[in-house]
């Protein structure tokens, strides 16, 4: 336990977890003497619900909100709170800064959800919608894993294939296409989300890969540029795909870690290992 710490708050993506691996990976945080919390919504890895199910986005941000308040409260009362999201987890954490700015420092965008690239064709998405019923509701029918979508999502973000093996082993991993109720909440909190950027208002870095085919790279290009954030970065790397965090070469990894590193210890009064340290040399 760090006792002069930050405190990154990690929601995870679509179809993903908060697994072993991905607890290996941020542990590049931990060394750097900032705590990590994560969550894992419902409907994901070992928590209740059907496998995949997201049946109303706006319950998901109060659940994920509810547990960061919580656990940021019991143990690290007093440190400075800065979320992190990944895929739709950039969704959440959009939402989750929004309605309570005053709780959070700012937060890391890791080719966020602002935008789906691998949505179907328009014509498909109008009668998908005549399909599905309103917004927050599940059915026999909605339940399906129905979706239909473009691509992979799996192929299209893993550039490594060996950790992307790895990461479909995990038995609480979804492998199937999108639930139909998912895929509403999705697309409903994309639409609103995209058409809101230029009210965005918080400290943000957003960073995204080029080769990005399951979200999209110019929507956060576009967030940068019309937010009205006066503390705002952008980082666009050359041949990475999706999964920045997890799926990329060890190097690309170790580069996408030390963006993220960087940018939360500059917003911090005091570099947290100095202030480990200096516990031992008094």
């Amino acid at each position: 336990m760090f006792i002069n710490c930050e405190t990154s708050i990690s929601s995870h993506g679509y179809m993903d977890n908060s697994s072993f691996l991905k607890r290996i990976q941020y542990q590049r945080f931990v060394k750097k003497g900032i705590a990590v919390a994560m969550i894992e919504y419902e409907g994901h890895g070992r928590s209740d619900g059907p496998n995949g199910l997201i049946s109303c986005f706006d319950t998901m941000v109060n659940d994920a909100h509810q547990y960061f308040n919580e656990i940021s409260n019991n143990k690290f009362a007093g440190k400075k709170l800065f979320l992190m999201g990944e895929s739709m987890g950039g969704a959440v954490a959009y939402d989750i800064i929004q309605q309570y700015p005053e709780q959070y420092e700012g937060v890391i965008f890791a080719a966020p959800m602002v935008k789906i690239s691998i949505a179907p064709p328009q014509f498909v998405v109008d009668i998908f919608y005549k399909i599905v019923g309103d917004a927050g509701t599940v059915s026999p029918l909605t339940i399906m894993p129905l979706a239909p979508s473009k691509g992979s999502i799996p192929d299209l973000s893993f550039k490594d294939k060996e950790k992307m093996r790895l990461a479909l082993s995990a038995p609480t991993k979804y492998g199937r296409k999108p639930r139909l109720a998912t895929a509403r909440e999705l697309m409903d909190a994309t639409k609103r989300i995209s058409a809101s950027i230029s009210e965005f208002d918080a400290p943000f870095i957003v960073m995204h890969g080029l080769e990005d085919f399951v979200t999209c790279p110019k929507i956060s290009e576009q967030l940068y540029k019309e937010s009205k954030s006066k503390d705002k970065q952008v980082k666009l790397y050359k041949g990475m795909y999706h999964n920045l965090t997890g799926g990329e070469t060890d190097e690309n990894i170790e580069i996408v870690f030390n963006d993220a590193i960087s940018w939360v210890l500059e917003r911090s009064k005091s570099n947290p290992i100095e202030g480990f340290m200096s516990q031992f040399n008094k």
